[in-house]
């Protein structure tokens, strides 16, 4: 299994699609004993590379909007972590009031996170 992750952050979208046409050409002119998975955001010059011919019978697109709400994950590991870092820092932290950071707070945190976990965790290690 080859894993190719975060595509859509090359650069250029000319370079996601030629990554993506030479996997299809690879895949359909040899026989390779190879699964990829490609984890993406489904941006257009993407979503139009996986359409073509070469991806026509070797391709499953499984778009994850319904079954896998990232928010709700990052809005757990957030609350999980500021009590953490509650806990440890309690004695620094006696004049902070409760509940902290509030629920307002946390899914301000939430949004700007657009469904990526490296926002919050690079926040909490800023803040612990």
């Amino acid at each position: 299994v080859l894993i190719i992750d975060g595509l859509d952050e090359c650069s250029e979208s000319g370079n996601q699609q030629r990554i993506l046409s030479i996997i299809g050409e690879a895949m359909q002119n040899h026989n390779l004993p190879l699964q990829i998975l490609i984890a993406s955001r489904p941006e257009q010059s993407i979503k139009e590379s996986f359409r073509s011919p070469k991806f026509a019978n070797i391709c499953r697109w499984m778009p994850l909007d319904d079954t896998y709400q990232a928010s709700l994950e990052i809005r757990k590991y957030l609350q999980e972590r500021f009590d953490e870092i509650w806990r440890c820092h309690s004695d620094l932290m006696i004049h902070v009031s409760r509940p902290w950071p509030t629920s307002q707070q946390i899914e301000h945190l939430v949004e700007k996170a657009s469904g990526q976990f490296i926002y919050p965790s690079t926040v909490l290690k800023y803040i612990d």
